[in-house]
Formats: C-alpha cells, sequence, structure tokens
C-alpha cells in the first residue's frame, strides 16, 4: 500500500479546494506509476506547518 506524507505550509489550507485537490493529485501521480490499481490503497496524509516553523537554507522562513 502505497503511503505519502506531504507537508505545506498551513495557509495552503486556508483555500477548502487545496486538499482534495492535492490528495488527488497525489493519488494519481502514484497510480500513474505504480499502476491504476495502487490508487484505491493510497493513504495521504496532509501536514501544515507555519512558515515561522519552517526552515531553509538555514534561516527560518516566516
Amino acid at each position: 500500500m502505497p503511503h505519502i506524507e506531504a507537508t505545506f505550509f498551513d495557509t495552503r489550507f486556508d483555500d477548502e479546494t487545496f486538499r482534495p485537490q492535492m490528495v488527488d493529485a497525489l493519488t494519481q501521480a502514484v497510480a500513474s506509476v505504480v499502476g491504476e490499481d495502487a490508487a484505491n490503497d493510497t493513504a495521504v496524509i496532509l501536514h501544515g506547518v507555519a512558515p515561522s516553523r519552517w526552515g531553509h537554507g538555514g534561516k527560518l522562513l516566516g
């Protein structure tokens, strides 16, 4: 069973369409590589993190 965890800035979740679109897109990406049958068994977990708790290049982003 494919299991995907993806992390985004929590502000992405302000848009109510983001979550279902992202789950669908990630599931379809797995299915396109592993096979269509994998779509029914793919689990997706979306995490939201405040920019103030996200670092890149040695610096906090928020």
